[in-house]
């Protein structure tokens, strides 16, 4: 079997990442042009795994095949990242106020 058939096993991601590379670097280009400048291919593809991963939890999904998780990569949104962020912000400020109410 190719390279390129073989499935990615849940929680294998950065075994494929080469192959992933092209579309990971053509959306982060893609949220460049929409003024989206600071963020890393890095934290894309830790943002990418995240979402395939819960998604994998939510439909007992172990393998994933490498069209699928293109798939998933070209979708994802600037608004997707951005309402991540928010989320990691308020979070942030609650622990940030429970800290502060202990002191």
């Amino acid at each position: 079997m190719h390279t390129m058939d073989k499935p990615i096993v849940h929680g294998e991601w950065d075994k494929r990442l080469q192959d992933l590379k092209p579309f990971i670097e053509s959306k982060l280009q893609e949220f460049r042009l929409l003024g989206l400048t600071h963020i890393k291919e890095k934290e894309l593809w830790a943002f990418i795994k995240e979402k395939m991963e819960k998604e994998g939890k939510k439909q007992k999904k172990q393998e994933w095949h490498l069209y699928e998780v293109v798939g998933h990569i070209m979708s994802v949104s600037v608004n997707d990242y951005m309402n991540k962020i928010r989320l990691e912000m308020f979070q942030g400020e609650d622990l940030l106020t429970m800290t502060q109410e202990l002191l």
